[in-house]
């Protein structure tokens, strides 16, 4: 009994310390973005995609030193959101909220996956490119359901919009946190900064979902580096985008803040059960 309970607390244990290094990696990358992204407001420059954030790091100074903390980082954070989307680990329950809350963390756990797979392939030289097969069974199939996916994923990327400027201005982050009394005031109000950044930008996804169906299919979907521009393009864009790129690299402070003050509430599963829960 004395070891299955010591096998549970190293479990558990090594799920804290690699949730709180894959909010360090997500740190790197939405800093990397939010930067340029408040660069390219001022300057004729580009925003960056998830995989070039990942590109910009890898050719700063420290790069090669960065990339190989990438590619251990990156797949923690994704095992700790399928942790969380599997075992409700955070606690969302099964009611409707619930379930949409937890479907959105298993998606952000393969969008994750992704991004350690794309670093994994500069770090070993392994091209990510493929054959044209399944690029063009999409586009096949895009022409049909292009219409019926946009219009779906624009109300999809609209509600998570809602819900993170609902999240930063109920404070309902912090309850996931464990502030220091001197610097919670600063603290809360960068966090509310970056949550409600990143709500612009599903709002921006969700426009260019409906404004865009023609163009937006399931083969080439809308994401960070289009939802910037796009900001880029509204009336006063460049002050949006200005904004935006500040509260993108706020966002990533609240990841590096999740990774020091954050509460990782590992489900008390030996490894084992865990695997029969999966498969029964």
């Amino acid at each position: 009994m004395a070891n299955n309970l010591t096998g549970i607390g190293d479990h558990r244990d090594a799920i804290e310390k690699g949730a709180r290094l894959g909010y360090l990696a997500r740190a790197a990358v939405f800093i990397v973005i939010g930067y340029f992204a408040f660069k390219t407001a001022y300057t004729s420059g580009e925003t960056l995609s998830q995989k070039e954030a990942i590109g910009e790091i890898v050719g700063s100074p420290m790069g090669s030193v960065m990339l190989v903390l990438l590619v251990v980082a990156l797949p923690c954070f994704s095992i700790w959101r399928f942790v969380q989307a599997v075992f409700d680990a955070d606690g969302y329950g099964t009611d409707a909220k619930g379930i949409f809350t937890r479907i959105g963390r298993f998606v952000s756990g393969l969008t994750y996956l992704f991004l350690a797979i794309y670093a994994g392939s500069i770090l070993f030289g392994v091209s990510t490119g493929g054959g044209e097969g399944g690029s063009q069974i999409l586009n096949r199939w895009a022409t049909v359901f292009g219409p019926w996916f946009t219009i779906p994923a624009g109300l999809v990327m609209l509600g998570v919009a809602g819900a993170q400027f609902k999240k930063a201005y109920s404070g309902d982050f912090l309850r996931f946190l464990s502030l220091p009394p001197a610097q919670a005031r600063w603290m809360t109000a960068v966090c509310r900064f970056g949550i409600a950044a990143r709500g612009l930008v599903f709002a921006a996804i969700a426009v260019l979902f409906f404004t865009g169906a023609s163009r937006w299919d399931i083969a080439h979907p809308p994401g960070l580096e289009d939802a910037l521009s796009e900001i880029g393009s509204w009336p006063y864009g460049w002050i949006l985008l200005s904004a935006t790129g500040a509260g993108l690299v706020a966002f990533g402070i609240y990841a590096l803040i999740l990774s020091r003050y954050g509460h990782i509430r590992s489900p008390d599963l030996d490894p084992s059960e865990a695997l029969k829960t999966i498969m029964s």
